[in-house]
């Protein structure tokens, strides 16, 4: 899912990135900036329409904060870990990796804003999929430095959580009992 002119705003969330990495790092007296506003509120997708810009935005805004100024490449793996009966609830984990060159797969961990914040925008990605594309197990979004970026769906079903086998009941042991000498 490639869009021109998010690649835009993505890179100027990059530029972003590289003044704030600039500024001084607050201390005691120094009062904290205002969060920057959360649009989650504010979008409403819908299916086939083109992605809005400020998901993006937030995305790499939220991984910005962990990269280094050397970073090439962010990338963020997303998988779902369990569904209900019902399939309208999922529970998903992110995981998040930045590397320092293109061709690196593995990268180095990366923390960000918070993972709860990510998996929510990638939720909202979600409501521009088309129906039956909304039920992906497994999405990797990838960013690089000059403001590409790509999303991959997986649709490989997930193993069921399978539950606890019970034990079997322990066999009673039967010792014979010698009779008692008189």
């Amino acid at each position: 899912m490639k869009r021109p002119c998010l690649a835009a705003l993505a890179a100027c969330a990059l530029i972003a990135f590289a003044a704030q990495a600039q500024e001084p790092k607050k201390t005691a007296d120094a009062p904290e900036k205002p969060a920057a506003p959360d649009p989650a509120g504010a979008i409403q997708p819908k299916p086939g329409d083109t992605p809005d810009p400020r998901i993006v935005e937030g995305i790499m805004g939220c991984l910005s904060q962990g990269l280094t100024p050397d970073w090439k490449k962010a990338w963020i793996v997303i998988k779902e870990i369990d569904r209900e009966d019902s399939k309208s609830v999922r529970q998903f984990e992110g995981n998040f990796f930045y590397a320092t060159k293109e061709s690196d797969t593995k990268g180095m961990r990366l923390q960000t804003c918070g993972g709860d914040r990510v998996v929510a925008y990638v939720g909202l990605l979600n409501g521009y999929l088309k129906e039956d594309q909304q039920g992906w197990t497994s999405m990797t979004m990838t960013f690089m430095r000059d403001g590409r970026y790509d999303a991959k769906y997986d649709y490989t079903p997930i193993k069921p959580k399978s539950k606890p086998v019970a034990k079997p009941a322990a066999k009673a042991s039967a010792k014979k009992q010698e009779p008692a000498k008189q």
